[in-house]
Formats: C-alpha cells, sequence, structure tokens
C-alpha cells in the first residue's frame, strides 16, 4: 500500500476525476477541506484503519486481503495481505509488517 493508493481512494471518496487531479494541488486541497488534516495524516490514518476492515477474497488469487473497496467498481482501492500466523504482509511489497 502507498500513497497513490491512499490517493485513489481519496479522490472516488471526494468525487474527483483523473482530469481534476491534473491540477497536482487539487486532490489535497480538496481533501483537506472536508477532513482538515493533511494528506500525510489522512495516509497515516488509513494505514492504521486498513488492519480493522473485513478481510475480502481477491477474485482471481483466491488470498485475503483488508481492503477499503470502490463503490463503483469491483476493485480493491488500497489493500493489505491478512494476517495469518500472526503474521501481517504489505499486499504490494510481500514484506512483514
Amino acid at each position: 500500500m502507498d500513497m497513490f493508493d491512499f490517493e485513489e481512494l481519496v479522490a472516488e471518496m471526494l468525487g474527483i476525476s483523473d482530469d481534476q487531479r491534473e491540477d497536482d494541488d487539487c486532490l489535497e486541497d480538496a481533501f483537506y477541506e472536508k477532513f482538515e488534516i493533511s494528506m500525510e495524516e489522512g495516509f497515516a490514518l488509513a494505514q492504521a484503519l486498513l488492519p480493522h476492515t473485513v478481510a475480502v477474497e481477491a477474485g482471481l488469487s483466491g488470498k485475503a486481503y483488508h481492503a477499503f473497496v470502490s463503490r463503483k467498481e469491483p476493485v480493491m482501492l488500497m489493500k493489505m495481505e491478512a494476517v495469518r500466523d500472526g503474521v501481517e504482509r504489505d499486499a504490494d511489497a510481500g514484506v512483514a509488517l
């Protein structure tokens, strides 16, 4: 999970299109107006909340992930592999957390 995944989540939450995101400050400004925290603080909060989401199974791999999912499409916007054997794994890096 990285900042790009979080930006995708925020863009969907706030209804910001890819065209609007071409303005580098659009997403950060809209996020601050809505939540009164920076994107970096929001990312840290999302990372802390992610393990508390319900695990979902990926359609192709069958792996279980904690994820924030899109309300528009059947995709995971921000994910981490679900805990197995007491070890959390970052879904994108495959690294134990």
